[in-house]
């Protein structure tokens, strides 16, 4: 081979296998439970009962990295009333997305897309063993408001 050409398979090479850096999550949790009920669509205390992949990806034609997580909600404080629950996440921190695993709890803070319900670590998301103190300021802050005789901003 030439000069010539063996400059411009590497070139091409060059081009073709160019890895991009790899991107941390960046963003601003929540200041506290009142800033996330605020933020958020919805907020409850939920068990994780399945977590699948979108179609594509279960064919390998695709690696969008979303996963479905539904919940069996234990306890609500903003959203609809209902008993089981899914949203939209990725399941690693570097992305954004929470680690869920099936049959644990968490407080999941969700907001509302186009398309579905999503949560992550942005959003204030977090293991239940963390958030007794927050389960706490959060029915203070849902009595408070219905004793007020506030808006049902917070349900």
């Amino acid at each position: 081979m030439n000069l010539a050409a063996i400059m411009i398979v590497c070139t091409t090479l060059g081009f073709v296998l160019r890895t991009e850096p790899a991107q941390a999550c960046s963003c601003a949790a929540p200041a506290g439970p009142a800033d996330g009920l605020n933020r958020s669509t919805a907020v409850f205390r939920g068990r994780v009962s399945e977590i699948s992949r979108p179609f594509w990806d279960r064919l390998g034609l695709t690696n969008s990295g979303s996963h479905r997580v539904t919940f069996e909600v234990v306890k609500r404080w903003k959203g609809a009333p209902v008993m089981i629950t899914e949203l939209a996440t990725r399941l690693t921190g570097e992305a954004c997305g929470f680690p869920f695993e099936e049959k644990k709890e968490y407080l999941v803070y969700a907001v509302a897309t186009p398309k579905n319900l999503q949560t992550g670590i942005c959003t204030g998301t977090k293991n239940i063993g963390d958030a007794a103190q927050e389960m706490a300021i959060l029915d203070e802050i849902v009595a408070a408001n219905k004793k007020s005789g506030a808006t049902d901003s917070h349900r």
